[in-house]
């Protein structure tokens, strides 16, 4: 078996036991560096397997070098474990096979492909392989996409422009974790999922009908959401929103540009729509328009009366004393 492309970190191997203990001995391994799994193999004699693993962040990086195998992720095992996380099997040397879901990807040296430990999967190698394996936090990457059982075992190819990209800089990375500064493992953490997410959402069958990719449709729902549940507060400002997401503001100023808005006036339109409501709801008549306008982030009276008017052609006045009268929303665009 060949060196290891990880400069450093633990080493386990079957080496490290007497040929009778050697497959019990790394199912545990596996079981002890992944998530719980069941493994067979051919050749019980003579089975050869080592690992080496090292963190990355909030992502833990592993190097598998072993014989030929079937590894299983059944419902069984799932039902007794913990663990919630996606893991990205990145093939190094010959060929392997991920399946879950009902898809099947069989990948060569350089591609990559996703699996779930939330749901059953199996691995398969006919020959002695390499392969780098991330497992990546769950919800970091499943934000990224309106339905993550969309993207599981499909198959990354290096030949792609993007495929290419994500997979060299994995590479890179793997081969340098010994001299990256602490600071550094955290930036690269974050390019590795946008660099994953971007390789699977570039992939045609995960286009939305808009053109828009999954990853980006995702976001900015994401992004709506929070300010919705946000929208009280006086500090939420498109800066802040930008920042707790970890985007910039360039960035999302693109997302929302697909919808033909921005996010200050998402935010300004959310407000002036929840006011409305308030000021036609009879249960808030002993609330004054003020008190209503500011309980919904804003913080300037006269400032809320000239946006509400530009909305809906009417003052609040006008429309707390006559709820029922068709307004014309212009929208603040």
């Amino acid at each position: 078996m060949s060196d290891f492309l990880l400069p450093k970190g633990p080493i386990s191997s079957t080496a490290d036991v007497g040929e009778r203990e050697q497959l019990e001995y790394w199912i545990d391994m596996i079981c002890d560096e992944f998530v719980q799994l069941d493994c067979t193999v051919e050749n019980r004699q003579d089975f050869k397997g080592k690992i080496r693993g090292s963190k990355l962040g909030d992502i833990w990086v592993s190097e598998v070098d072993a014989d030929a195998q079937h590894v299983i992720r059944s419902k069984k095992q799932i039902a007794k474990s913990t663990e919630k996380e996606f893991l990205l099997s990145l093939q190094l040397e010959d060929v392997g096979f991920i399946n879950q879901d009902g898809r099947s990807a069989q990948l060569h040296p350089g591609d990559f492909a996703l699996y779930d430990s939330t749901r059953p999967y199996f691995l398969h190698f006919d020959r002695p392989f390499r392969q780098i394996v991330l497992q990546l936090p769950y919800d970091t990457l499943a934000e990224q996409f309106v339905r993550p059982e969309n993207i599981t075992a499909l198959r990354v190819s290096a030949q792609t422009a993007v495929g290419a990209l994500a997979s060299q800089f994995i590479q890179s990375v793997a081969g340098r974790l010994d001299v990256l500064s602490a600071q550094e493992r955290g930036v690269i953490n974050h390019h590795i999922i946008e660099l994953v997410a971007l390789a699977l959402g570039s992939m045609t069958s995960l286009r939305d009908l808009d053109g828009q990719s999954l990853p980006r449709t995702a976001l900015l729902e994401r992004i709506k959401q929070y300010i919705e549940i946000n929208i009280r507060d006086p500090q939420l400002t498109p800066a802040q929103v930008a920042g707790h997401h970890h985007i910039s503001e360039r960035y999302q100023r693109m997302l929302f540009a697909s919808t033909g808005t921005t996010a200050s006036k998402y935010i300004l339109n959310k407000r002036l729509e929840l006011c409305r409501e308030a000021l036609a709801n009879p249960a808030l008549r002993d609330h004054s328009i003020t008190q209503i306008a500011f309980s919904y982030g804003f913080n300037d009276a006269a400032h809320f009366s000239r946006r509400f008017k530009e909305h809906y052609g009417v003052c609040p006045k006008e429309c707390r004393e006559n709820p029922r009268t068709e307004v014309v929303t212009s929208g603040i665009r």
